[in-house]
């Protein structure tokens, strides 16, 4: 079965209930006014068989359909009067032209048929197709001679259910378009059950499931319609979003690309699927579906911006978590450099501010320092007002260790904007990070002052600096001037516990070192170290416990004691 129908047409967008279309109220309507139109012309014989048995066929199922108080048969007359105004013959009706004439005299349902002999009797085959392409087949059944009345039957019989299958489609149709999930779902059941081959009640169905957000199992009715009906567009979309949700990147990628060959030169259906996919989670697999339109229009600007911005997003997605830049990462990034750089050259100053401040991110993420401040004071020239340059900008200079203009171009991010986020902070930190430490330090209070950072926060910045450069590398001087430094603020009583318990650390650390000739100098030099280590273990109990780090505090304590012991018995004896 070719034909589908539709509920019209569905644009993926980002929210959790996607609107399902509404179906034509056509049942309701016709029930008010008229009674729905049956195309039924004369069964035409599969071989050179008698057409006679073919015409009393006909004329035995339109009889039967005159009685029914929802249908009627259109009229012999005009079947004959619509194929001489259109140039044909009775015997010209196969499947096709009978739908072709059906839409032609606003028949809403047409039937197909043909027989051929089998034995002394004949095996009769048919099916209704409404005029939007939904077929019900009925099974074949095998009469006398003369049956034509019995094959009538057989076939009105059909029709009855297919009457019961699409009244359940209407009202399918109609709770899903209220958001009434669950009783749509029982209503597309019953009018599935009735006609397994439904395309129309199945992907209102596979809707369903999805706003319950039954994901897997809105996937497999997906897949269904498409067995019934493998160029279903809006199923072909749906697939592929709910398979990105899914996770399942390589079987939303498929689905979306079976959606664009069908339209491979259409670049702004091309941007709407890849942007559904890349809002489903996969910006890799939308870089890729623009990239294949780059193919086809290699200088679309459209196109370009969005290759861009999805291999950017995609090269971020693979380096979060990393120390080092993965190479399929430093890829993504050169492709969504390269794009953009290609829009900058075609657009010039023109070109939006966010995609010129992400060219020199691109740079930046590339240890490309030298191109990002290059590229950076060009577009300044043009875009001296804009605060979101000057701050990509000033990242840059940090990056390439010119932290006095870096600071500079962060004076001016804040004269551009008083409100521009994190600039005390920024400052402090990267003050902290270049040692120095005593510039820092107004830097981080102007921050909190200005509620930039919270206490914690800025607590916690300081304390990764003397952690990464001191106490990881055993510089444990570095590390405790550092640290010391968090004790200046009025942090919660988790993370000054945590400053107390390293600080406690880099403190015994050194000392142990430090005592080691055991001299009275080295005694009365360690001594007040090993008793200031001591009273801030006993003071982080509650950290190192919900750290997993009290087998760790309690081999300290008892080695501190020790240590204490030590030095007061070589002080002792000194003197």
């Amino acid at each position: 079965m070719n034909g589908r129908l539709r509920l019209g047409l569905l644009a993926l967008v980002l929210v959790a209930l996607a609107a399902i279309p509404t179906q034509p109220n056509t049942l309701a309507a016709q029930e008010a006014s008229a009674r729905f139109r049956v195309l039924v012309p004369d069964v035409p014989p599969a071989g050179d068989e008698s057409k006679k048995f073919g015409e009393r066929l006909a004329d035995e199922l339109r009889d039967l359909i005159n009685d029914m108080a929802t249908h009627q048969p259109v009229e012999e007359k005009e079947i004959k009067d619509a194929l001489k105004r259109f140039d044909m013959d009775m015997e010209d009706l196969d499947c096709i032209r009978t739908r072709q004439l059906g839409a032609q005299i606003q028949a809403e349902l047409v039937f197909c048929g043909s027989y051929t002999r089998e034995g002394e009797g004949w095996r009769v085959e048919g099916s209704f197709v409404s005029a939007n392409g939904e077929a019900l087949e009925v099974e074949p059944i095998s009469v006398d001679d003369r049956g034509q009345r019995v094959a009538a039957e057989h076939f009105f019989s059909s029709l009855q259910l297919l009457v019961d299958q699409m009244r359940f489609a209407q009202f399918c149709g109609d709770y899903a378009s209220s958001h009434q999930w669950e009783q749509a779902l029982t209503n597309c059941d019953r009018a599935i059950e009735l006609n397994p081959n439904t395309v129309a009640s199945r992907y209102t169905r596979a809707m369903v499931l999805r706003n319950m957000d039954q994901q897997e199992e809105a996937l497999e009715e997906f897949k269904r319609v498409l067995e019934l009906d493998p160029l279903h567009e809006d199923a072909m979309q749906n697939a592929g979003y709910v398979s990105a949700l899914l996770g399942n990147d390589e079987d939303a990628r498929m689905y979306y690309s079976n959606y664009l060959d069908l339209n491979p030169a259409n670049a702004q259906v091309r941007m709407r699927v890849a942007y559904d996919l890349a809002q489903a989670g996969d910006a890799q697999g939308a870089m890729q579906l623009i990239e294949a339109g780059l193919e086809l229009d290699p200088d679309n600007v459209d196109l370009l911006k969005q290759h861009g911005g999805f291999a950017l997003a995609a090269g971020a997605e693979l380096a979060a978590g990393q120390e080092e830049i993965p190479p399929e990462a430093r890829e993504l990034y050169r492709k969504g450099l390269n794009s953009f750089t290609r829009v900058y050259e075609i657009e010039g100053s023109e070109m939006d501010v966010a995609q010129l401040r992400s060219m020199i991110g691109a740079n930046i993420n590339l240890g490309q320092f030298d191109e990002a401040i290059a590229l950076g004071e060009r577009i300044l020239q043009t875009h001296g007002d804009e605060a979101q340059i000057w701050s990509i900008y000033a990242d840059a200079l940090q990056r390439a260790d010119r932290i006095d203009e870096a600071i500079t171009a962060l004076e001016k991010v804040r004269e551009l904007d008083p409100e521009y986020p994190n600039i005390y902070a920024r400052r402090g930190n990267w003050l902290l990070n270049a040692d120095r430490v005593d510039e820092a330090m107004p830097a981080f209070r102007q921050a909190i002052e200005l509620g930039e950072q919270s206490v914690d926060n800025v607590v916690n910045l300081i304390f990764t600096n003397a952690y990464n450069e001191g106490i990881r590398d055993k510089n444990w001087d570095y590390g405790i001037r550092v640290i010391r430094l968090t004790r200046e603020f009025d942090a919660s009583p988790e993370i000054a516990q945590r400053s107390n318990f390293w600080l406690a650390y880099a403190l015994y650390s050194r000392a142990s070192v430090q005592q080691e000739p055991q001299t009275l100098e080295t005694a009365n030099r360690t001594l007040p170290q090993f008793q200031e280590a001591l009273r801030l273990l006993q003071g982080s109990a509650s950290y190192a416990q919900g750290n997993n780090l009290e087998n760790d505090r309690q081999n300290l304590l008892n080695a501190t004691n020790t240590y204490i012991e030590i030095q007061e018995a070589i002080i002792r004896r000194g003197r």
